[in-house]
């Protein structure tokens, strides 16, 4: 039975919501939750959970020799996602004496939020942790595709699963979700070409990881097109072009489908944020303050104020939120964050990167060790991928690592530490590491800075 008032409301059941949730309830205060979209967000439903259950099962058949289809892996994903959902999500309501609302959230007034046609109050703030979704860049043409069904995204995708007509796919986009949804279709068989705006892939991190990444994709069969500006969408003969601009003149590619990787922004019309004094920022996000407030009353987090979109920070946020809304004087840190792409070799990373602490300081001291070097990649049969340290020269303590490598989302997290206890360079190179191990890569760009790796023993230093 939903009451007509509550402590805290929170608008959205995905990471940050539901961590807000739990930090609220665990705080004694009485909790509602309002999600219009399933439990647990885009993360177990639409992204993370589905998308690296299908690499890690289209890895996993490739090196045994097998091939199954992209059908026969996200029916696998559906499985995993809904036993998530159930475990991790919708239990946990019950456990932690929380009610819960299926529907759209509107705020009618400050103090209250209108949902399901009913009005319920909140008596000490109200915390939106709304998402994100697929952004759908202004190309002419786009929609009207859109309306021929022939566009893609992680909802459709990962929802509804591969229409049975797919046969090629072009992917927009080569950040993280791009490259991965490459390699997806890629493997399953389908013929893929990646467009990607800019000079690199994933020209945010480091130049090495573009170069190896694209040198991966296209190892996998993806014809991997840089520098590449949609112009216009059209739709031909049961299937789609896309005209792109290039450095050398025009281009077209077509295929069955366009998969979009194109970004993501929150969707917020009919929110009623204007009614307790919300600001939009001029590309769409909420506007929050240091403790994430934004307005009296009203926090939020997640994807939907920008910044970093990752799940365990989104799932911080919703934690600092709920702390603060209940009184509490917290600050995010987005200091020492590490992050991964979850394609075969993986790339993950942590800390500044190169250029980011020679614009900081005027001076950078960096080492990058090709993967041959380690010879736990070896005995897995990998030839591909680095690993790649920034380090303070004034003061030896490293600033960053950036690795592509199998496992190096798990290896990352030994650089996170590294970064939090403020290490240097031999501390690193002092610490005995387990041979053989992907993490021994980040102790060989360590010794990098005094000596050749590559003429040194497989048991290091």
């Amino acid at each position: 039975m939903l009451r007509s008032e509550y402590d805290i409301i929170v608008i959205g059941g995905g990471a940050a919501g539901f961590s807000a949730v739990v930090a609220a309830a665990e705080g004694g205060a009485s909790v509602l939750l309002v999600s219009e979209g399933p439990l647990g967000g885009t993360c177990v439903n639409f992204g993370c959970v589905p998308s690296k259950h299908v690499l890690y099962n289209l890895s996993t058949a490739r090196k045994a020799g097998l091939k199954i289809s992209l059908s026969e892996a996200l029916e696998g994903a559906r499985k995993v996602s809904e036993t998530l959902r159930k475990e991790k999500y919708e239990s946990l309501l019950d456990s932690l004496g929380v009610d819960y609302l299926r529907g759209r959230a509107r705020f009618k007034a400050p103090g209250i939020v209108e949902a399901d046609g009913r009005e319920v109050r909140y008596r000490k703030a109200a915390i939106i942790a709304v998402g994100a979704r697929t952004w759908r860049p202004p190309i002419p043409g786009l929609k009207e595709a859109e309306k021929a069904g022939r566009i893609l995204d992680n909802e459709r995708l990962f929802g509804e699963g591969p229409p049975p007509d797919m046969e090629s796919v072009a992917v927009i986009g080569g950040r993280a979700q791009g490259v991965e949804a490459a390699q997806i279709f890629a493997r399953s068989g389908l013929k893929t070409v990646l467009l990607q705006r800019s000079g690199r892939l994933l020209p945010r991190d480091e130049p090495e990881a573009g170069v190896y990444m694209k040198r991966v994709l296209e190892g996998d069969g993806v014809e991997v097109r840089t520098s590449a500006r949609p112009l216009r969408v059209e739709s031909v003969r049961g299937a789609v072009r896309i005209d792109y601009e290039t450095p050398q003149g025009p281009a077209s590619v077509e295929a069955s489908y366009i998969y979009l990787a194109t970004g993501r922004k929150p969707v917020l019309d009919g929110l009623g944020l204007e009614n307790v004094g919300v600001r939009v920022s001029s590309d769409g996000f909420i506007v929050v303050n240091e403790k994430l407030m934004a307005s009296p009353g009203v926090y939020a987090a997640g994807d939907c104020i920008g910044g970093i979109q990752l799940e365990p920070v989104a799932a911080r946020e919703g934690y600092v939120a709920a702390l603060n809304a209940l009184g509490g004087n917290v600050e995010m840190d987005y200091t020492v964050i590490p992050r991964a792409v979850f394609t075969d070799p993986e790339f993950a990373s942590v800390g500044l990167t190169e250029r980011e602490l020679a614009r900081k300081l005027g001076v950078c001291a960096c080492r990058t060790v090709d993967i041959t070097q380690i010879p736990r990649a070896r005995i897995m049969g990998y030839e591909t991928g680095f690993v790649k340290m920034v380090v303070d020269p004034r003061t030896k303590k490293v600033a960053g690592v950036h690795m592509m490598a199998p496992q190096a989302a798990e290896a990352i997290h030994e650089a996170a530490f590294i970064l939090k206890a403020g290490m240097t360079v031999d501390d690193v190179i002092d610490t005995i590491h387990i041979f053989p191990s992907i993490s021994e890569g980040i102790k060989y760009a360590a010794l990098a800075f005094y000596r050749d790796v590559s003429k040194m023993p497989c048991c290091l230093l």
